[in-house]
């Protein structure tokens, strides 16, 4: 079966240019789909972290917007309804984070059928958008990637690692589970690793902006799982920079 690859599927720009994703074409990137104000946006630091550590060596991050998981009790303060489209999140990231890496018009991800009560519905009670081509295309490289995996007697899932979220492996991005799933893309737009949602939370800039207390690490978190994550993840961009490829590629 011939895979497509990410940077061949047609998308806008969060301001509504076209080809978004072909200017990525021979570089590694992580896809990430963002919103703003909750729990997992202080991320957004994090990521920007990462842009500021590779860019200069063809990394990339893409930030690809989507109102699946956003509502009361998730997205907090002015942004408590969600966003209304890719230019929210991209404006969040630069005011509150100072972002500036690329991101897209607002789309569908595939939401796993426990995140809501009734799947398809999201925080808001509304129709979660149809999936985007982008998101089907990922759903099918992370099953070959898990097939691959099982064909070959590879573990899908380690105890080598003192971070729980990086236990659950690097293959099991199928669905999404919440904002700010994690991608790592080779230079050839086909995904190379999974990092699950709350994988990479640190508490930098909270969300004080946001007239909330603190944001938080997340339950079960702590500095010494953070830095263990940013090391695994940095290591990963590094082989596939290195020339590494997808093991689907």
């Amino acid at each position: 079966m011939t895979l497509k690859s990410i940077y061949d599927i047609d998308l806008n720009s969060a301001e509504g240019n076209p080809d978004f994703l072909k200017q990525y074409k021979g570089k590694v990137t992580m896809v990430v789909n963002t919103t703003v104000g909750c729990g997992n946006a202080n991320q957004m630091e994090v990521l920007q972290m990462l842009q500021d550590k590779y860019q200069s060596k063809g990394f990339e991050i893409i930030a690809i917007p989507t109102n699946d998981y956003c509502g009361p009790g998730i997205t907090k303060g002015k942004w408590s309804q969600g966003i209304t489209c890719g230019a929210d999140s991209q404006a969040y990231g630069k005011d509150v984070y100072g972002t500036t890496f690329g991101f897209s018009e607002m789309v569908g991800s595939i939401p796993h059928d426990k995140v809501s009560e009734t799947p398809g519905i999201n925080g808001l009670g509304k129709q979660n958008l149809p999936p985007h081509e982008l998101y089907l295309t990922i759903q099918e490289h992370q099953r070959q990637f898990k097939a691959k995996n099982i064909a070959e007697n590879t573990p899908t899932e380690s105890q080598d690692y003192y971070s729980h979220w990086l236990n659950l492996g690097f293959d099991n991005g199928e669905w999404m589970g919440g904002n700010f799933e994690k991608y790592l893309v080779d230079k050839d737009g086909y995904v190379a690793k999974h990092y699950q949602c709350t994988t990479l939370n640190y508490d930098i800039e909270a969300t004080l902006k946001e007239n909330e207390p603190t944001a938080g690490m997340g339950l079960g978190r702590s500095q010494k799982i953070f830095e263990e994550e940013f090391s695994v993840v940095c290591q990963h961009i590094e082989e596939l920079l290195a020339g590494a490829t997808a093991s689907i590629n």
